[in-house]
């Protein structure tokens, strides 16, 4: 009898940093563990090539920026990301974030793992102890997250600190229970987007044309209250978009931090660059 734990890990392809494809298929795997790697593309990796070229010779050389410089030194042909082992497949650039993971979850069966990771995959991975330390821990979590959301929000500071309501999962870098799905109905409620984006292979860094992509995790946000799921959601850190594990882009780039945001990422890289400094010393 097979007693092998299967993890399913589902990326949104449209960035392509070959540094995120690698770190990802080079994480430690627990014992008892397999793990399925898939990156459901929503462009050819040759359109980033083009962009991040143009954008890294802006770049001057803050420390968000040199972090952009590390992320992007390569960008990840198909060809590479498959010989890592991933299962790359190019998908209709419909809706973002949960759409692409809807886009896997239509034509895979999630109740064959024990556990699902989605994630973007302009993410910069810092060690290969993710599932090595989280798929084996006995806390009671249906989401683990990346990251608390910004405490600058006061909105957003009343209805998670105050009112105990679930924080915003965006599909970032989480890992999720695929009890969660059976609850769900097998897929993410969408039904609040209206951009549809087929066809474009082109970014569009612009925070308000795709704001409206930014209403797919308000049907989920609601699902989680209605069944008072907030207590099942963890945090690897609280602070905004950096843990021990990730640092997660905006729009692409770490250095695309939000004016409002910018404080509150700093503190997270600061603190990340401590933690580093001391294990290089102690090698």
């Amino acid at each position: 009898m097979n007693t092998t734990k299967r993890l399913a890990v589902i990326v949104s392809g449209w960035h392509f940093p070959l540094h995120f494809f690698k770190a990802i298929a080079e994480q430690k795997i627990p014992e008892g563990w397999s793990v399925d790697l898939f990156c459901v593309a929503h462009r050819d990796p040759h359109h980033s090539a083009i962009e991040k070229k143009e954008y890294l010779a802006s770049l001057a050389w803050s420390y968000p920026e040199v972090l952009d410089r590390i992320l992007y030194e390569k960008i990840a042909t198909i060809e590479e990301i498959e010989a890592l082992g991933w299962n790359y497949k190019l998908y209709p650039n419909t809706v973002g974030d949960f759409g692409n993971t809807n886009q896997w979850l239509e034509e895979h069966d999630y109740t064959q793992y024990d556990m699902l990771f989605i994630s973007h995959d302009d993410n910069l991975i810092l060690n290969d102890r993710f599932y090595l330390d989280h798929l084996t821990d006995k806390e009671d979590w249906m989401i683990l997250t990346n990251s608390t959301g910004s405490a600058l929000n006061w909105r957003e500071f009343i209805k998670v600190r105050i009112l105990g309501r679930a924080m915003n999962i965006r599909g970032s870098f989480e890992f999720l229970k695929p009890e969660l799905f059976t609850m769900l109905g097998g897929k993410f409620d969408l039904s609040g987007v209206s951009l549809d984006r087929t066809g474009e292979v082109h970014a569009d860094t612009s925070m308000k044309t795709l704001n409206n992509w930014n209403m797919v995790t308000e049907p989920f946000r609601r699902f989680l209250d209605e069944h008072a799921l907030a207590k099942k959601i963890k945090t690897l850190s609280n602070t905004y978009r950096v843990s021990d594990y990730c640092i997660e882009g905006e729009r692409g780039f770490v250095s695309s931090i939000q004016k409002e945001d910018w404080s509150l990422v700093m503190r997270g890289l600061r603190r990340i660059q401590h933690v580093y400094a001391k294990k290089s010393k102690k090698r």
